[in-house]
């Protein structure tokens, strides 16, 4: 018989450790704002506590505006250098962008000290884990066993992969071509370029799964599945329905946080009713009592 343990960021954040996204922006707001400012949801979420979900949406007009300047027809009669230039300064800004912000968060991830987490609680010999998580708190920190683990979204030190779930992820011709006036032919070098922005933005979730459905679906006579701190996003859904289909017979235990203005515990509850798990297999609990329930030994 199997225990299978789901871990969000609420687990890693109980034990102390600063991975909130609120601490991200803190650190590279300066930085990385003048790139924020292109992307509208970032308008409404001062603390980025959305971060990866507001990727998914990006002013390309805004940007091409304020990352270079359009030359003049006259200009380019004169020659051809100049759109060709615009074209390439526009890639250039875009790349900048690009990597500025992955670049940025993947230095934050890696930056996180696990040793300074504050143990609170034991795991049972012989549970198996699904960590969304890129920190290694569970290997470092509460010993298990590396081969115990399934990183489903990369590690810190490697192949960290994040983003937004809007859409398919794939480039698409810009609206503008068909349906704008001012749609000019000769930057459309250009509005490929800006339109690729939110596909490089963009979570593979279907592609993890796949490659790691075998996996996923390979723990055995799981009897119980266990849920630590993860908020049930929609972009996350489709693994928790690859495991409720493999093991439909588990219980579900969900643990969550649970404040004076954020009642994570009833949220998540509902939204695992909403995928599929039976209402009878289900119980939902307030983390601050793990400790009790897995004390260390």
């Amino acid at each position: 018989m199997t225990t299978l343990v789901i871990v969000g960021n609420g687990f890693d954040i109980q034990n102390g450790l600063l991975t909130s996204y609120r601490y991200f922006y803190n650190q590279y707001n300066d930085q990385l704002d003048e790139y924020f400012l292109h992307f509208p949801n970032f308008y409404d979420d001062q603390e980025w506590s959305n971060f990866e979900e507001n990727l998914g949406l990006f002013d390309e007009d805004n940007f091409r505006e304020s990352a270079a300047c359009e030359p003049s027809m006259d200009d380019m009669i004169e020659s051809s250098k100049y759109a060709n230039g615009y074209n390439d300064e526009i890639s250039q800004k875009t790349d900048e962008l690009v990597d500025d912000i992955q670049g940025a968060f993947r230095t934050w991830i890696r930056g996180i000290d696990v040793k300074q987490a504050n143990k609170f609680m034991e795991f049972p010999k012989g549970f198996k884990f699904i960590n969304f998580n890129y920190t290694s708190t569970l290997q470092d920190v509460y010993l298990v066993p590396d081969e115990d683990v399934l990183h489903i979204h990369g590690k810190a030190r490697w192949n960290v992969i994040f983003g937004h779930g809007a859409g398919n992820g794939n480039q698409s011709t810009p609206v503008k071509k068909n349906h704008d006036e001012s749609y000019k032919p000769w930057f459309e070098e250009s509005y490929q370029t800006l339109a690729s922005v939110t596909e490089k933005f963009h979570k593979p979730v279907n592609e993890i799964l796949e490659k790691h459905r075998e996996h996923l679906e390979a723990y055995g006579d799981v009897t119980k599945v266990i849920v630590l701190g993860h908020s049930i996003n929609d972009i996350d859904i489709p693994y928790l329905k690859c495991i409720l289909n493999a093991y439909p017979d588990a219980l579900w235990r969900n643990w969550n946080h649970k404040g004076e203005e954020n009642d994570g515990v009833s949220n998540t509850h509902d939204k695992l009713l909403s995928l599929g798990v039976p209402s009878e297999k289900l119980c939902s609990l307030s983390s601050k009592k793990l400790g009790r329930a897995y004390p260390i030994t």
